[in-house]
């Protein structure tokens, strides 16, 4: 929806706009609302865009302002904090741009880390010839980057860049390994020659290298809340999920939702409704889109979308199990970017993006990040262990044997592999930290270690001495930014994503509140459950369990395999990232139903599909001839 693109000659080259075809590539042809380019000097810069909001009227990007030259993408939903604070005449009118420009001019680089929203900006100042990057803390907005000794080339999508760029496609091996069993750090690429922007730092790039700043936010900082009362939490919690989701209406279109039927979507969606009707506006202004699978019993949640559905009066729109075209597509798959598993629901988005052209809309909320917040895993670990912390051996006690029975947990497991571990990293939190996910066991053996003890992306985390659900909760959190950075939403350029549990004061709220609020006598998410109940259907806020596409997967997997059956041949065996005969048992239970550790087998075909798709990552269309002129050699 919104591209940032430039390169800056550090060889003593001029920049000239007649290279923007060159940058632009297969996008030259490409129609855009705001487009403009910028050259000073060794620097070009250039921007693609479409208008959201209705402050965006008047946007003009790359905005030019004094010595600096500034692009952005992104949504700021603290402007009218900042422009009182640079004495903004008409701040209802001005363009995000206009007030994070002219706070940057008062306060330097600084003024980031008062940023809230999803956003990613580029900044030159010709004062001191250097390049500012920087992108808030969920990782939403991203912004990759190629540099060699000639040039350094910029871009937010990342099949785009390694297409201009014409980089050499050398795999990061730490990265596929971690997407092989969780969401990868998202302060690397699957690229070793293609780098990132990382979230919720400020990047400057000056003298020829580039100089990680700062981070922007911690949630460690985060004060702990104390409120007398259970209400008092509850009515905390609602005003700012109608906050998170309040900032997000703001389109000059209507707005469209996911409803999966979940708490998570169905909260974000009866709240965006409630606000609408508030302001008097038509709840028509918000549409629903709902993935519905006819044949795959165990992922059918059309119960809970008509009971939403019922409850505001207007249907969603359905998007079929036929429609989304679930498959494999391991044969000669074409390269799109990142390795993601939605790859195999390609129908899925661009029906979405469909649907939504038909609407005139252009943003689209989601309910990803709920289960991070609100504590969704059903085990009580982190309860358990923040009693053994404080002595409480016998609340510890009677504490297990509740959520050994609610997790179907052995209770001495519980116990002791998983909270006395817990417990164990507020006393030596450099060793012993909350995440160590089960491998399988067709993980190569010299890549297991890469994933032991993954570390959250926070200054001091690993030797924060805290309670252990606050621990807990922060690699929580560290992991719902790195889902957001993860670079998918990318690939569909009518579809502007974003995500309302990404909202960095509820994120705070959610850390600093009592694990007590979260889980309650067995029951995972208690304070959502307790904060929306006026506002949920009854059946929505009762569930305890939400449908997974796991099934349609198998079918899939069943369908296709005959084609991509020699299994010795495949990518990840040939590159040693898995064990072969592992590997096909694996597959073969996963073909008979059996669905151990199916979460990672699915994400090693992403893997093996988007490996594949290398040898198509360079293929150019005849309006793409020039940028093969243009490519650098890396």
């Amino acid at each position: 929806m919104k591209l940032q693109l430039g390169v800056l000659h550090l060889n003593g080259r001029l920049a000239s706009l007649g290279e923007c075809d060159a940058i632009l590539g297969e996008l030259v042809e490409r129609s855009f609302e705001i487009s403009g380019q910028a050259a000073d000097g060794p620097l070009l810069m250039l921007y693609r865009g479409n208008r959201i909001t209705f402050e965006e009227e008047t946007e003009i990007q790359p905005l030019r302002q004094g010595p600096y030259i500034l692009t952005w993408d992104g949504r700021l939903d603290n402007r009218e904090e900042l422009a009182d604070r640079v004495a903004l005449s008409h701040p209802n009118t001005c363009p995000d741009t206009v007030i994070v420009l002219k706070a940057f001019e008062m306060f330097g680089e600084r003024i980031f880390a008062d940023l809230i929203g999803e956003f990613a900006l580029t900044l030159w100042s010709r004062v001191d010839r250097s390049l500012l990057f920087a992108r808030s803390s969920c990782g939403v907005r991203p912004l990759y980057y190629v540099l060699d000794k000639n040039q350094l080339l910029w871009c937010s999508n990342f099949a785009h860049l390694v297409r201009v760029s014409q980089v050499e496609l050398n795999i990061r091996d730490e990265y596929v390994i971690q997407h092989l069993v969780t969401t990868p750090d998202a302060k690397h690429t699957p690229l070793t020659n293609v780098e990132t922007i990382p979230p919720n730092r400020v990047v400057r790039f000056k003298n020829g290298r580039m100089q990680c700043g700062s981070e922007l936010w911690n949630p460690i900082h985060t004060t702990p809340l104390r409120y007398r009362t259970d209400r008092e939490y509850e009515e905390h919690c609602r005003a700012e999920v109608t906050n998170a989701v309040r900032v997000r209406l703001r389109s000059k279109g209507p707005v469209f939702a996911e409803l999966s039927g979940g708490l998570d979507s169905s909260t974000i969606v009866l709240t965006a409704d409630r606000i609408l009707r508030t302001r008097n506006q038509s709840s028509h202004d918000l549409h629903t889109v709902s993935c519905v699978y006819e044949k795959s019993r165990s992922a059918d949640e059309r119960g809970f979308i008509r009971a939403v559905e019922g409850q505001r009066g207007i249907e969603t729109h359905l998007v079929h199990e036929d429609d989304q075209r679930i498959g494999l597509y391991m044969n000669d798959p074409p390269f799109t970017g990142l390795p993601h598993t939605l790859h195999f629901f390609p129908g899925r988005y661009e029906a979405f993006s469909s649907l939504m052209q038909q609407n005139g809309a252009r943003i689209l909320l989601t309910g990803r990040g709920g289960d991070h917040l609100f504590w969704s895993v059903p085990d009580g670990t982190a309860i358990v262990a923040d009693d053994l912390c404080r002595l409480n051996l016998i609340r510890a006690y009677r504490q297990c044997r509740v959520w050994s029975r609610v997790a179907a947990i052995p209770f001495y497991e519980l116990l002791f592999n998983k909270a006395f571990r817990l417990m164990l990293g507020t006393l030596i939190p450099g060793r012993y930290l909350y995440e160590n996910p089960e491998l399988p066991t067709w993980v190569h053996p010299r890549h297991r270690t890469r994933m032991r003890d993954l570390r959250p992306d926070f200054d001091g985390c690993t030797t924060w001495h805290t309670l252990p659900s606050r621990r807990a909760q922060v690699f929580s959190v560290d992991r719902m930014f790195r889902m957001f950075g993860s670079g998918f939403g990318e690939e569909y350029p009518s579809i502007y994503t974003s995500h309302p549990y990404s909202h960095r004061p509820l994120v705070e709220f959610c850390v600093s509140a009592p694990i007590s609020q979260f889980l309650r006598d067995g029951q995972t998410r208690s304070l959502m459950r307790r904060a929306m109940h006026d506002l949920l259907p009854g059946k929505t806020v009762s569930r305890i369990s939400k449908g997974l596409v796991d099934e349609t997967i198998i079918r899939a997997l069943r369908r296709e395999f005959a084609p991509v059956s020699d299994l010795a041949n495949w990518q990840v065996c040939q590159r040693g990232y898995v064990l072969y005969p592992e590997m096909v048992e694996a597959i073969r239970e996963a073909r008979l139903g059996i669905l151990n550790l199916l979460g990672p087998l699915i994400r090693l075909f992403s893997l093996e599909r988007w490996l594949r798709s290398l040898s198509r990552a360079h293929l150019r269309n005849s309006a793409d001839t020039d940028a093969h002129n243009f490519a650098p050699a890396v």
